[in-house]
């Protein structure tokens, strides 16, 4: 029976091929043919149905195209291993990496069939479960090979996996969580100026297209970790007109249309706010910004609660590469953090003690379980936090390239193959492992023989970067084909909570390739200075505002691992625009004048914002010995200044005159009501004059001499008048001043 059936199907694959079309080869163009001479892949298999095998009997249907030199004949063989399913997980990576054996047991299929012009064979055949040998459920290995009729040499082999779970068996159900990110790299530098017009081509038929597409396709089960960053750019972006790189650019109507359909997508669904513009938290923490850190996980709820008009909570954190340390967990416990994110190897399962009774059972060491997807963290608050750890495998597989030809098909076959061995580990009668207490967890459900089975675990599964660009048709088939598999059941991320599977973990594992993997200590100094600057800013102009605080936040992005260059041309356009606020509140440098040993310096500071400001300053005289400023510590600062918007105010300076005076310089430093400094010092030139005691000696005996001439004068006056010289007595004056006198006629001499 079996030979009468492979023989049809023989004689179905060759009439279906190219050789049985000779007419429909030949009208193909010889400049195409020439073109595809050459095939990329020479294997494609893309066509495996059913996914899933449920009856022994049914067929199963495998198809794909051979390729190779043209008129080279190629042998087409299936090889698999009857009554001989995988035993374990670690055994089927082994299978795929070539590790492990190859099926000895194979079906030719097409034998000694030459390929077309193009190089290329179609095959398409088929064959039931029971051909293969698959006697009990289990993961069974399946490999498609491509050889070389003449020489019998591979050219290529596509392994994969046949899953069977025939009708009626009783499978323990594994729970599947998937959560995906929808993160973007930040595209604004400070708030009104996008550093390029990337995000507009993203959203229109990019990455962020396809995230938008997936969202739209997934169930109500999957979790979604959203970016308020992204989405406070995408509504700048289309609420109005925007500076890219100084061009002036009008408002984007399809990032609102974006908009509005991914608040539809996510409506009815999971949906987590990851920290505002996703921060690399463990590198934040390494160097001292923990209060940036903590501002984001706020601000990241708050918005995404605003943008997408539903509450939105921020209390679990997904870190970045999966990965966090002891210091980083307090910190997020301490921001209001109550579960993270973490890839399954970065929390491992610790090895049984070799002195541990209750690891040795029997002679045979049982296989390996998966362990649960949640353990308990503790930290240094009160309440332990929940880690959700995410499947390395799994992950792979959901956030793997699936762009090549049939990769999408391997990767939906191993997906559903890696989470039934999960339900069969637990089927085959495995003994539990031992809890804290070192006693067998049991659910209270005992198979046939009595043995307890362990508790049906949950998986999580989520893609491996932050910034992935899904393949919508592949996520929507792969979850097409979970919600259908009979041993999974899809479930919200929130619902995952820490099981008794008895699985002991030892503690987070952060390695130093993980640090070096941080953003740079360069590029967080730069943003610790700009962060004092908006402080500044901040506390002068009464704003309080977060509006450098934001675009500081994005610098922090986790995004930028790996790409300093650009980071740091983010961060210098940060800084021109805090530079340019600072600098409109400024010290007039004009020149100053004073005189006198004690006086008063004027000095002008000018408001050239829109809006009031508060302003101390301190001067500092930096020629002492010929200006001194009159204060207790030689230094001079002001109560805070308010300095209406557009205008200047003028603050006198008590100072003292030394040495005669002269040219001087004082040092204007503003500051804030904190005394932190408000920009560069300003250093103003003062022309000082003075008195010395050399120059009042003079002037005094200059004093003295024109006394003594006015003495000299007034005696000399009184003297006249005592002592006259024309005969008359004291107290009269000439003849023809007296009463009634005739003046004498006065003559002439001849």
């Amino acid at each position: 029976m079996i030979r009468k059936a492979a023989l049809l199907t023989l004689l179905t694959a060759l009439l279906a091929s190219p050789a049985g079309m000779a007419g429909t080869a030949a009208a193909v163009p010889a400049g195409r043919a020439a073109a595809a001479a050459a095939p990329a892949d020479p294997l494609v298999v893309n066509e495996i149905t059913p996914e899933v095998v449920r009856d022994a009997a049914a067929p199963v249907t495998i198809s794909g195209t051979a390729a190779g030199a043209q008129g080279t004949s190629v042998r087409v063989v299936v090889r698999y291993a009857p009554n001989r399913p995988l035993t374990s997980r670690g055994e089927m990576a082994a299978y795929l990496s070539e590790q492990g054996y190859v099926p000895s047991n194979w079906s030719t299929r097409l034998q000694a069939t030459p390929l077309d012009q193009a190089g290329k064979l179609p095959f398409r055949f088929t064959v039931t479960p029971q051909e293969l040998g698959m006697s009990r459920p289990g993961v069974y290995p399946l490999a498609i090979e491509v050889t070389d009729a003449a020489t019998g040499q591979r050219i290529a082999i596509e392994r994969t996996f046949l899953t069977y779970a025939p009708k009626g068996e009783q499978i323990p159900k594994v729970k599947l969580a998937l959560a995906l990110p929808l993160v973007d790299r930040p595209h604004r530098a400070d708030d009104a100026t996008f550093m390029d017009d990337d995000l507009s081509a993203s959203l229109a038929s990019g990455r962020l297209a396809a995230l938008l597409q997936t969202a739209q396709d997934t169930g109500d089960k999957v979790t979604w970790f959203v970016d308020p960053a992204l989405l406070d750019d995408v509504r700048v972006l289309s609420s109005g007109a925007r500076i890219v790189r100084g061009v002036r650019k009008e408002a984007d109507r399809a990032a609102g249309q974006w908009l509005n359909g991914l608040r539809g997508a996510l409506t009815g669904k999971p949906v987590v706010a990851t920290p505002y513009a996703d921060p690399d938290m463990t590198a934040l923490v390494h160097h001292g910004l923990d209060k940036q850190a903590a501002a984001s996980v706020q601000r990241g709820a708050a918005l995404a609660s605003e943008v997408l008009g539903r509450e939105i909570h921020g209390t679990t954190a997904w870190p970045a590469g999966g990965r966090i340390d002891r210091d980083t967990l307090d910190e997020l416990a301490i921001s209001g953090v109550t579960s993270v994110l973490l890839s399954a190897d970065a929390l491992p399962v610790r090895a049984a003690a070799q002195d541990d009774p209750a690891a040795i059972t029997s002679a045979i060491t049982p296989t390996p379980l998966t362990p649960d997807g949640a353990a308990t963290l503790y930290s240094v608050v009160d309440k332990p936090l929940t880690a959700l750890l995410a499947d390395p495998t799994l992950s792979e597989v959901l956030g793997g390239n699936v762009s090549a030809p049939g990769a999408a098909l391997l990767a939906r076959q191993r997906f559903l193959a890696e989470t039934a061995m999960i339900a069969f580990e637990r089927q085959n009668g495995q003994p539990a492992q031992p809890g804290r207490s070192g006693q067998p967890n049991r659910t209270g459900q005992d198979g046939p023989d009595g043995s307890a089975k362990t508790p049906s675990p949950t998986v999580v599964a989520v893609p491996g970067s932050h910034l992935w660009t899904p393949d919508p048709a592949f996520v929507s088939g792969l979850l097409q084909a979970a919600s259908s598999a009979p041993w999974l059941s899809m479930t919200s991320l929130d619902s995952v909570k820490p099981g008794r599977d008895g699985a002991q973990r030892g503690d987070l594992t952060y390695t130093e390739r993980d640090r070096q993997a941080e953003l740079g200590r360069s590029h967080l100094a730069t943003v610790r200075k700009l962060e004092r600057k908006a402080e500044a800013v901040a506390t002068v102009t009464a704003e309080h505002t977060d509006v450098f605080h934001a675009a500081i936040l994005r610098l922090t992005s986790a995004s930028w691992r790996g790409d300093a260059k650009r980071a740091a041309s983010f961060a210098q356009r940060v800084k021109e625009t805090i530079d340019q606020r600072i600098t409109g509140v400024s010290v007039l440098d004009s020149p100053r004048s004073v005189a006198g040993s004690n006086g008063q310096v004027p000095v002008s500071v000018a408001n050239n914002l829109d809006q009031d400001i508060e302003i101390r300053i301190r001067v500092t005289s930096g020629s002492k010995s010929r200006l001194a400023i009159d204060a207790d510590d030689g230094t001079y600062v002001t109560q805070p200044t308010r300095v209406l918007a557009g205008r200047s105010q003028l603050v006198n300076v008590p100072v003292i005159v030394r040495g005669g005076g002269g040219e001087a310089s004082i040092s204007v430093q503003l500051l804030t009501d904190g005394d932190v400094e408000y920009g560069n010092a300003v250093r103003v030139v003062v022309r000082a004059t003075g008195y010395t005691g050399i120059a009042v000696v003079i002037v005094g005996a200059a004093l003295v001499i024109m006394l003594a001439a006015v003495v000299m004068r007034v005696l000399r006056r009184r003297s006249r008048r005592a002592f006259p010289f024309d005969g008359t007595t004291a107290g009269e004056g000439p003849p023809e001043d007296r009463p009634g006198a005739v003046p004498a006629e006065r003559t002439q001499s001849p």
